[in-house]
């Protein structure tokens, strides 16, 4: 039986973060070390006879105490000692982000489950690598989550509706940093246009450290992409053999298992076992092929921006003003974004911003056309709808996640109309504007 092809499109991260390159002893280095490299030709070697523990195997009468075996470089990748003269340590954090390949070729080679055996990935699945060429560089893009904007994010997004279009495509996986991981895959969920599974396969330690997490995530993750249960089920993210929800999974800290679901209303979808891929639970609101803020064909580069403003004792209407002053010089500016919206992270449980930022924010709506939403600070629990709070009302969404529909909304339904005088609006334009907000509340109740 033929595997499934899944697509691995690769964009970076700590989970493609290798070690830096440090000379051996056997080049003048300080370290008697080993990493994985190709002979140049084959080679004989004799291997000593010895257990797990490393003490020697009982020989019999006229038997070497050594094994004879020529190593031959169509073997694939062995441990040697990196021969690079004058290469010490760094003296800091150093990223080091490898090719996907290369990263899936050793561990096919040296990763073994729990019962000895490599050629995890292979015996999962047909893996295709799709990289992503960035535009303005020219470049593969292999980066950290830290420095992603939403160009980024469209690029993502993008690449996976595109390799998904492709019949023999089964699912997809998207390798990425931790510090957006979360927003990454959310994007996905409201983004790709197909049932197909996209899972975020992310890492807490970097490639060939001690207690490595990422090879094993990225080993769940395509088992999980190709198991026929994942599908329609959106964009997941795993992490710690455990399928993480992209509407609700956010990172915590920066352990292992530093991830969790917020909003109260969901935990795992499921796990992944030795043995099998399990799920529970389904996500019951809109996503990928059934999400009322996909797009029709590829997104475009320039997307509306959002900017979040939190609410906290003493806040008032300064960086509210300067976002606004921002948005209607962009409006005018080529190449900048044209549609503008503010995310207010309010108080919990009711997400309303402080008494001193409402005003200028019934300002930006009714006077500018800025959509305006608010999200609970607290990140658990539903933001009711309340007679006296005008705003869109993001339901359980956290607040980088509510950010990202408010973006897709804004691209989908564009910009609220402002009053003609926003001290003395006419009542049509009243029932005009409740009648735009309530477009983008559907967005918010559905999603």
């Amino acid at each position: 039986m033929a595997l499934p092809k899944i697509a691995i499109i690769p964009t970076g991260g700590t989970i493609q973060n290798g070690q830096p390159l440090v000379s051996s002893s056997k080049a003048g280095g300080d370290f008697n070390l080993l990493r994985p490299q190709r002979l140049h030709e084959p080679v004989a070697v004799k291997i000593a006879k010895e257990d797990l523990d490393g003490s020697p195997l009982t020989i019999g009468p006229n038997e070497e105490p050594y094994w004879d075996v020529t190593l031959d470089p169509a073997d694939g990748l062995y441990m040697l000692p990196p021969m690079t003269p004058g290469q010490s340590p760094p003296q800091g954090y150093a990223a080091v982000h490898m090719n996907a390949r290369r990263i899936i070729e050793e561990i096919d080679r040296f990763g073994l489950d729990t019962a000895g055996r490599n050629n995890l990935l292979a015996e999962a699945a047909a893996l295709e690598v799709r990289e992503i060429i960035d535009p303005r560089t020219g470049r593969e893009l292999r980066a950290g989550g830290q420095t992603f904007s939403m160009f980024e994010l469209v690029l993502i997004s993008n690449a996976v509706n595109q390799a998904l279009a492709e019949d023999y495509v089964a699912g997809c996986v998207v390798t990425h940093g931790t510090f957006t991981a979360e927003e990454t895959a959310c994007f996905l969920h409201y983004t790709v246009n197909s049932d197909k599974p996209v899972v975020v396969a992310a890492s807490q330690r970097r490639h060939s450290s001690m207690g490595n997490d990422g090879d094993w995530n990225l080993v769940d993750a395509v088992r999980v992409a190709a198991h026929p249960d994942a599908k329609g089920r959106g964009a997941m993210l795993v992490m710690n053999e455990e399928i993480m929800p992209a509407r609700e999974v956010t990172k915590t800290n920066q352990r292992p298992g530093g991830f969790a679901s917020s909003g109260g209303s969901a935990s795992a979808l499921g796990s992944v076992e030795s043995d099998q891929v399990t799920f529970y639970f389904r996500p019951e609101r809109k996503h990928t092929l059934w999400s009322d803020v996909r797009p029709n064909g590829t997104l475009p580069e320039v997307m509306p921006r959002v900017d979040i403003v939190k609410t906290y004792a003493g806040a008032d209407d300064v960086p509210i003003a300067a976002l606004i002053d921002r948005a209607l010089k962009e409006r005018s500016t080529p190449g900048a974004p044209q549609k503008h919206g503010i995310l207010v992270e309010g108080f919990a449980y009711d997400g309303k911003p402080h008494q001193f930022q409402v005003p200028i924010l019934e300002t930006a709506m009714y006077q500018h056309g800025l959509p305006v939403a608010v999200a609970n600070r607290g990140d658990h629990g539903r933001v009711p709808r309340l007679a006296d709070n005008p705003f869109i009302s993001c339901d359980n969404l956290m607040a980088v996640k509510a950010r990202l529909l408010l973006i897709l909304a804004i691209e989908k339904l564009g910009m609220l109309t402002p009053f003609t005088n926003a001290d003395n609006p006419s009542g049509d334009e009243r029932q005009r504007l409740q009648q735009e907000l309530q477009r983008y509340q559907e967005i918010f109740d559905t999603h």
